[in-house]
């Protein structure tokens, strides 16, 4: 998990809003390695606890790869959606559909598209 932890605190100290991002490091005892000290270019400084969530995104458990592809295709349709965006649930749901004729890189493409759309 450390190796998660020192990503957030270098997207931190990159933004040009902030100065310094740092793990807590105590006078004593081990490294906290789920806070972070961030101090803002306004002289702020933030103490932000991280924890791990190890669900998807949309808080739903799919059976199968398809099903998750379905389902953000699905999502694209709920909210009058655009020419481009019923085009690309079109097309996610026909990989969905057909998905044990698919081969490997498309079926991962299909759900890197289905991972990139926004959660609305």
């Amino acid at each position: 998990m450390a190796y998660a932890w020192d990503a957030v605190v270098a997207a931190i100290g990159n933004h040009q809003h902030f100065i310094r991002a740092a793990l807590e490091q105590p006078s004593f005892g081990p490294l906290n390695l789920n806070t972070i000290t961030a101090l803002t270019r306004t002289s702020n400084e933030y103490t932000l606890t991280l924890t791990a969530c190890y669900r998807p995104v949309d808080d739903q458990e799919h059976s199968t790869p398809a099903a998750g592809v379905a389902y953000a295709a699905d999502r694209l349709l709920t909210n009058d959606p655009s020419d481009s965006e019923r085009a690309t649930a079109e097309l996610l749901n026909y990989v969905a559909a057909t998905w044990d004729k698919q081969d490997l890189p498309l079926r991962e493409h299909a759900q890197a598209v289905a991972r990139a759309l926004p959660t609305q």
